[in-house]
């Protein structure tokens, strides 16, 4: 009999090795996809993905938007499967990104946006699928069989993968050698995380700001996923819009910080929410449970959330639940 949480924490303990295996060997495809995007630049960029992926969609709109002023949307499947709607695409790349690339929105979306004149292009851990099939193009993820239900390793290739895009559509050597080195960092581990403070309260918050936004999403919907906590992921500039009226004793907030424009904003706000009597826990740049060799706020933002899966997994251990069977749920969801 197994132990509860195994496949995820055998999962997540394989990262490192995945994003090895992954460079070697796709990085050369994701650098020449990114250069040849600033060689001939899109009009714009659209995304199409779900859940998990939705959020590697999102560190992709802000790498990009950043790094090439270039528009990015997040379209939304449902336009692809059930509203006959005809877009308007002509001079754009859309982007899919999926685990199992079996969902059948995802696939109508690509394939609709193809015939409205988009170049389409997917990462895809199952290159074999429904929309590697539907793409144009396919660029394999790399991260081997994911058997837990909360998707890790795969979330973090698909960071990786974006992120060396990106490195060849903006020319950052640096960025690249800091992909090539982070297996190694995260080897090299740091100080546990311990997220138990954080599952007493009556709200749960994970906040982030740019590229810290996709992870405190991704960290949001793994609290649901396996820890059955009601968290909610936000940016650490709407919160004060709003949300920031509920921040008191019976408030928590995982705050996720990389070194770009964004740190100061977001430590002024865990600040805030300190003074008004909240839980507050910083995962990121200068945190004692992250390398400290990691430079790149991309690279960063990974290492993050690589740590936090550790964490939350052992967090579902201590609430007495199985992270790797999440009630209701199953490994691909397919969505019409």
């Amino acid at each position: 009999m197994t132990a509860p949480g195994h496949l995820m924490a055998a999962e997540v303990a394989e990262i490192p090795d995945v994003i090895e295996g992954q460079l070697r060997a796709n990085l050369d495809a994701y650098l020449a996809l990114g250069r040849a995007w600033a060689k001939e630049p899109p009009v714009f960029f659209a995304t199409c993905a779900r859940g998990t992926s939705d959020q590697a969609a999102l560190f992709f709109k802000y790498l990009t938007e950043i790094g090439s002023g270039i528009p990015v949307a997040s379209l939304g499947p449902s336009l692809g499967s059930l509203f006959p709607v005809s877009l308007r695409m002509k001079g754009a790349a859309l982007l899919a990104i999926s685990q199992s690339g079996a969902s059948p929105d995802l696939v109508a979306l690509t394939r609709k946006a193809a015939e409205g004149g988009a170049d389409t292009f997917a990462l895809l851990n199952t290159v074999a699928s429904p929309l590697g099939a539907a793409a144009g193009r396919v660029l394999p993820l790399s991260a081997g069989p994911e058997r837990a239900v909360a998707a890790t390793k795969s979330f973090v290739a698909s960071l990786v993968a974006v992120a060396a895009i990106h490195a060849g559509q903006t020319g950052d050597r640096d960025l690249e050698a800091d992909l090539l080195a982070l297996p190694g960092h995260l080897r090299a581990g740091a100080r546990e995380l311990d997220l138990r403070p954080l599952a007493g309260t009556r709200r749960l918050f994970c906040l982030g700001r740019g590229l810290g936004l996709a992870i405190a999403g991704e960290a949001a919907l793994k609290f649901k996923e396996t820890c059955l906590l009601a968290a909610e992921g936000a940016s650490s500039a709407e919160f004060r819009h709003g949300p920031l009226a509920l921040a008191d004793r019976d408030t928590a907030a995982l705050v996720f910080l990389q070194d770009d424009a964004t740190r100061p904003g977001t430590e002024a706000l865990a600040a805030t929410l300190k003074d008004r009597g909240a839980t507050v826990m910083v995962l990121g740049a200068g945190s004692d449970c992250l390398p400290r060799d990691l430079r790149h706020p991309a690279t960063q933002a990974i290492g993050a959330i690589t740590v936090f899966y550790r964490a939350v997994q052992q967090l579902a251990l201590s609430l007495g639940l199985d992270p790797d069977v999440p009630p209701h749920l199953q490994k691909a969801t397919l969505t019409e």
